[in-house]
Formats: C-alpha cells, sequence, structure tokens
C-alpha cells in the first residue's frame, strides 16, 4: 500500500519553523499589530510552509496567509485542487478556499471578523488598491497598514538555524559554478555551460531556480547578457557565471568571472578591480555600518582604478535568504546599519560596454553579519590567471 508523505514540500524543519514564527509574534508584539497578512508567495510560504503553485518566480496574487497575534497562521487559496495538498502539505490548521480574486475583499472581512480583528491594526506585505478599499469599505474599524519594513526585519534577521540553511543553498550554489568552469572551453555554448551548472544543483537537491542562470560570455559580457545563449565561447572571453540554487526555501547566490585561455591586460584590470573591491567590502561588513557605507567602499575601490563608469549603477549587494534581493540593498542612499544576523551577497561588477573586446566581471561572496563583524558564507577559488 502506498502511503502520502504528509511532510511540506522542501521542509526547513520543525525547529526552523518555530524559530520563524517566533520572530514573526515578537515582531507582531513590538510594532503594536494584531496580525500580518501576506500575499506574497515566499512570505506566504514562509508562515505556513506550503510550496504555492509557480512559487517565486510569478507574483499572481492566489493565496493568502493571515498570522494572528499568539495564534497559528491561517492560508487560503484560490487555485483549484489545492485543498488537499494544502491540508497535507502546510503547518496550518486552518486551510480554506478562497473566491475570485475580485471578491477577496468580502472573503478577506469575514475571515477578520472570525478571528476578532475587525478593528485591529493589520499589518500588510502587498495589498492592491481595490482590496484596501473593499477591506475598509466593509471594516471601517479596521486599520490597515503597510508593515513592508516589519517584513523586512523578520526576513533580514537570520535566526542561526536560518544561516545554516543559507550556507548548505550557497555550497550547493558553489558545487554549481565549479561544475560549469568545468564546461567552460572554446567551442561550448553559453547554454552548455548553464545547463551543467543546473544539473548539478538540481542532483545535490536544489528544490528550482530563483533567477534565470546568467553565463555571459565575451561581447555578451560586457553588456551583462541575461540569459545563457548559443554564443560560442572563444580564445580569450571572459564569462561570467551567475548560479543560483533554493533549498529548504533558502537562496543560494553566487558567481565567478573566468577567461578561456590566457587574459588581456584590460581584462586583468576590471577583474583586479572587482576583486580588490570585494575583499575591501568584505572587510568592511560589520554590525553598525550603514549598507550605503559597505556600497561606497566598492565603488571607491573602482573609482581609484579609474574604471567608475563601468561599475554596475545598482547596488553592490542585497540580502539574502528566503528570497532574492531582500532589503535592505548595499546601495547608495541605503542607510540603514547592518545588524548581527543579517546575511548579505556582496557583488562588485564592471561591464565594458563601450569595448566589447573586454568583457566584463561579477564576483560574489556572502557574509554573515556577527556581533564583533563578518564570517564568510562561500570559499571559493578566483582565477588566478586574471589575478597575475
Amino acid at each position: 500500500m502506498t502511503t502520502l508523505d504528509t511532510q511540506p514540500l522542501f521542509y526547513c524543519g520543525d525547529d526552523v519553523h518555530r524559530a520563524k514564527m517566533q520572530k514573526i509574534q515578537e515582531t507582531l508584539g513590538r510594532r503594536h499589530l494584531d496580525a500580518l497578512l501576506l500575499l506574497k508567495h515566499d512570505a506566504v510560504r514562509y508562515v505556513t510552509e506550503f510550496y504555492a503553485k509557480g512559487y517565486r518566480p510569478f507574483l499572481d496574487i492566489e493565496y493568502a496567509a493571515l498570522v494572528p497575534a499568539g495564534r497559528d497562521p491561517v492560508l487560503g487559496f484560490t487555485v483549484a485542487g489545492e485543498e488537499r495538498r494544502a491540508a497535507i502539505r502546510s503547518r496550518v490548521r486552518d486551510v480554506r478556499h478562497l473566491p475570485r480574486l475580485a471578491e477577496w475583499p468580502a472573503a478577506l472581512a469575514v475571515l477578520l471578523e472570525e478571528y476578532s480583528l475587525a478593528r485591529g491594526r493589520i499589518g500588510f506585505d502587498l495589498m492592491p488598491q481595490f482590496m484596501y478599499q473593499g477591506v475598509r469599505d466593509r471594516l471601517p474599524g479596521v486599520e490597515l497598514i503597510d508593515a513592508g519594513d516589519a517584513w523586512v526585519d523578520i526576513a533580514a534577521i537570520k535566526h542561526p538555524l536560518e544561516v545554516a540553511l543559507i550556507e548548505q543553498a550557497l555550497t550547493m550554489a558553489q558545487e554549481g559554478a565549479a561544475a560549469a568552469i568545468r564546461t567552460v572551453a572554446p567551442g561550448a555554448t553559453e547554454i552548455d555551460v548553464s545547463a551543467a551548472a543546473e544539473y548539478r544543483m538540481r542532483t545535490l537537491g536544489s528544490e528550482m531556480n530563483p533567477f534565470i542562470p546568467v553565463v555571459a560570455s565575451g561581447s555578451n559580457a560586457a553588456i551583462w547578457e541575461r540569459v545563457a545563449t548559443t554564443r560560442r565561447m572563444e580564445s580569450g572571453d571572459m564569462v561570467i557565471l551567475d548560479v543560483g540554487c533554493v533549498h529548504r526555501g533558502y537562496t543560494g547566490d553566487f558567481a565567478r568571472t573566468v577567461v578561456v585561455g590566457e587574459p588581456t591586460a584590460p581584462q586583468r584590470r576590471i577583474y583586479r578591480a572587482a576583486y580588490d573591491a570585494l575583499q575591501e567590502a568584505v572587510k568592511t561588513a560589520k554590525p553598525g555600518v550603514l549598507c550605503s557605507a559597505v556600497d561606497a567602499v566598492v565603488r571607491r575601490v573602482v573609482r581609484d582604478a579609474g574604471l567608475a563608469k563601468y561599475a554596475q549603477g545598482w547596488a553592490s549587494g542585497h540580502q539574502l535568504g528566503f528570497g532574492l534581493h531582500g532589503e535592505p540593498l548595499v546601495a547608495p542612499g541605503v542607510d540603514v546599519p547592518l545588524r548581527p544576523g543579517m546575511v548579505i551577497n556582496l557583488e562588485p561588477s564592471l561591464y565594458t560596454f563601450d569595448d566589447l573586446t573586454v568583457g566584463g566581471v561579477e564576483l560574489e561572496d556572502t557574509v554573515v553579519i556577527t556581533e564583533s563583524g563578518s564570517r564568510r558564507l562561500t570559499d571559493f577559488p578566483f582565477d588566478e590567471r586574471l589575478l597575475r
């Protein structure tokens, strides 16, 4: 007789689940909120452990989680056929089918009334205007509060058990990068290299790709092409490899750049600038240091090398954990101090968009902020040919 495993898919474990719920309940108390209403798929999974259809790549509003203060979460969904799966694959007792999205305001109002929250302070992570107004019209006494910053606190400060899962995810990602590097050779296509990385990570247990893997070679590296193509690699190409995986809900994101054959002096120059910027960023990342200050260090090193115009304009890093590119970013104007428990992905990147013969470079390492400094969670060699 075949039996069905009732564990949530890719479950983080009871200890991690309890640690997450404790963080959420503490946040509710600290923010004087009566509940959190969560609509983003990764947030719904975080509190319910339920692996939503289309988890992570999509923004469709099909699931909701309500977390009342001092009580277990509630899971709601609109997707047909989820009743049985949600009942056995989540860590939630109250699972209910919701009507089509246009009718959610009425359904959410009923749910809030059932949990005695009709006059409560409800924090939310994402809410369309029609839903916000519809709930308010039905429950004039409810206070709906944008709790995006509260969610940042919950997700950005990791419990040590969460850090351990992220470290395991990063180990998978580094294995994927190693497989990709072994495939890099004249004549290999970018898709060949990408497939090698993805295959290795999946065989190690990665549940999904958190983003489209980047394998950009030669001129594609110089413009930061976002998807692997059929381009065949040639001697002299720089090759950017940025791969990711997910382990029990937690993301591994990792990048290295290698060269096919012997590098040129300009290629060594941009690689050295990115390498030096990464080392200085790791040294700077300590509790109390502003995210903007770490970003400024990266940009100063690149500027001193005379390469400022090639620097990534978006950010020098981001939080890493249950999602990808979490806040606060390591970027200009983000004057948020680093705190113990934050896991920071640092990624200096340069692209010679005006000289396609050089290429581009991205180097990515991850640290966890400790009480006295930081600890690297990645340990992978650099291309010594580019550092000579």
